[in-house]
């Protein structure tokens, strides 16, 4: 009962009471913003009622400059992810409709205010029945041509944190019929209203994905906050492609794009390509890879004594966050990353004429590493890997190659001629430095004749400069990014504190020339992307 009420007043403190730096925030942005308020309900911009304090600044400038650029209206649109108990009801986003209302923000479309009929019931059931039948019919799930199936898989992996999906769990009917009325809803939503612009948190999971995907196929432009270090640095804006749908810098066009360049600008370009990759290996800090904040090219990060090493030729596998949505690329080979290590595992009996071994990621939970050390559990012949265990350590073994899925090893490896097969799609697949393999069946092949498959990657240097450059300079500074924005315009370097009202306090007490380079990135990237 004490745990009860305990949860109920942390509810209650968190999501319904204003505290002084609340008021101070709130206050703030009905100052700087009036000015910008329109009324006009013909045409709407909707944006992601998400509690992330970093996004919810960077919102108020893209929607209120995208708004009076447009005259159009500014509201909400919530479908929680996780549906606790406490957030089933509405007074769960008390405070953030406060905050968001301080910036012109009105309500849109909420889960809230949802009702399922019977009729809509029965033929929930029925698609159900029909698509959850298998784990490849649900991922290839469409409604009205819009591909769905890979939301609800992704949701249901990241609100049970279960590595694979249960087809005959109810959690995943209910999420299903969740997805089913978020689509009806806001296909009547789009169809009663003009909406011009949709800026989601996300575009995976149900609760943000099937709103992009309907916009995008609709030709509304979709506009996202891309960060990273999960939200608290190297902050951006960028418009997700209409046809691939993905959250990323176009990856597939880097050659097109990069060709395109005239002789001296490709020059200077691979010679910062080259910059990039030297600090990445030497064992720095990389500030393009803020999540580690240990480099992996530490020679301080040894295998651990307990490791065996034996005369045979090794192969490492790296696994990827089980929960962590898998489906993020255009495709992949295996339905989900359980049964895409669990290929290797079973294979790592069949040819044991090589040495295996299983590297868990750097900032892996130890919760999350409990499901790797259970899943290894029948396979002794694998080796585990600590998390801590360092690149150039794994180097020193001299692997006959890598496995991952679209990891950062593919490019990094590659720069030690060490060869990485990619059982997905990925950021390197324009480039010919890893295997990028399509299919089961020629995975079979490759993973059977090494010596032959391998022999195709070219490791030619320049390919890995010019890869560098586009995915960690080019794109990342496309609209001046280096110049106009900094990490502390948005985050602290606590990140602790992000998600805090002491955030929101220092955002009220902002610089007039921290002011200045945000609204003008925000003008510069909305002329040149939205073209309006």
């Amino acid at each position: 009962m004490l745990k009860i009420a305990r949860a109920f007043l942390k509810f209650l403190f968190n999501n319904l009471y204003l505290n002084k730096y609340d008021r101070a925030y709130i206050e703030y942005n009905k100052k700087k913003w009036n000015s910008y308020k329109v009324n006009n309900n013909e045409k709407i911009i909707l944006v992601d009622l998400f509690p992330w304090n970093p996004f919810i600044h960077f919102w108020s400038y893209t929607t209120n400059i995208i708004s009076k650029r447009l005259n159009a209206d500014i509201r909400y649109f919530y479908f929680d992810l996780y549906q606790g108990r406490l957030s089933k009801t509405s007074l769960f986003i008390y405070k953030l409709r406060k905050i968001f209302s301080s910036f012109n923000v009105g309500e849109g479309i909420s889960e809230y205010n949802f009702k399922y009929s019977d009729d809509e019931l029965i033929k929930y059931e029925k698609l159900f029945i029909k698509h959850g039948k298998s784990k490849k019919k649900l991922l290839n799930y469409k409604k009205d041509g819009i591909k769905i199936g890979d939301l609800i898989y992704d949701t249901y992996l990241r609100i049970t944190y279960k590595p694979t999906i249960n087809l005959k769990d109810s959690k995943f009917k209910s999420i299903f019929y969740r997805s089913e009325k978020i689509y009806t809803e806001l296909k009547k939503y789009f169809k009663s209203n003009n909406v011009v612009c949709v800026i989601p948190s996300h575009t995976c999971y149900i609760n943000y994905g099937i709103i992009s995907r309907l916009a995008l196929k609709k030709n509304i432009p979709v506009i996202k906050v891309r960060p990273e270090n999960r939200g608290n640095a190297l902050f951006k804006l960028i418009k997700i492609d209409r046809k691939y749908k993905v959250d990323e810098f176009p990856y597939y066009n880097y050659k097109k794009i990069f060709k395109k360049f005239e002789n001296k600008k490709k020059k200077e370009a691979l010679k910062i390509g080259k910059d990039l990759l030297n600090l990445r290996v030497s064992g720095k800090f990389d500030k393009n890879l803020p999540f580690m904040p240990i480099s992996q090219f530490d020679k301080k990060l040894k295998l651990s004594k307990k490791v065996k090493i034996k005369k045979k030729e090794k192969i490492v596998i790296f696994p990827h966050c089980y929960f962590d949505n898998p489906h993020r690329f255009r495709h992949m080979i295996f339905n989900d990353f359980y049964e895409q290590i669990k290929y290797f595992l079973e294979l790592s009996v069949k040819l044991d004429k090589y040495d295996w071994y299983y590297k868990p990621h750097p900032n892996e939970l130890s919760s999350d590493l409990d499901v790797h050390k259970e899943l290894l559990k029948n396979y002794k012949n694998v080796q585990y890997l600590s998390k801590n265990t360092g690149h150039p350590e794994i180097i020193k073994l001299k692997p006959k190659c890598i496995i991952t899925n679209h990891g950062t090893i593919a490019h990094e490896y590659a720069a030690f001629e060490i060869p990485v097969i990619n059982t997905g799609d990925n950021h390197h697949i324009d480039y010919d430095f890893s295997l990028h393999i399509k299919t089961e069946k020629k995975l079979n092949k490759v993973m059977n004749n090494l010596d032959k498959y391998c022999k195709e990657i070219d490791f030619n240097k320049e390919q890995i400069f010019e890869f560098f450059y586009m995915h960690f300079y080019y794109f990342p500074n496309k609209h001046n990014e280096n110049i106009l924005l900094k990490n502390e315009y948005f985050a602290d370097k606590n990140i602790k504190i992000n998600n805090t009202s002491k955030l929101l306090n220092k955002f009220s007490k902002q610089t007039k020339s921290i002011d200045q380079n945000i609204k003008k990135y925000v003008s510069n990237f909305i002329k040149k992307e939205l073209m309006w």
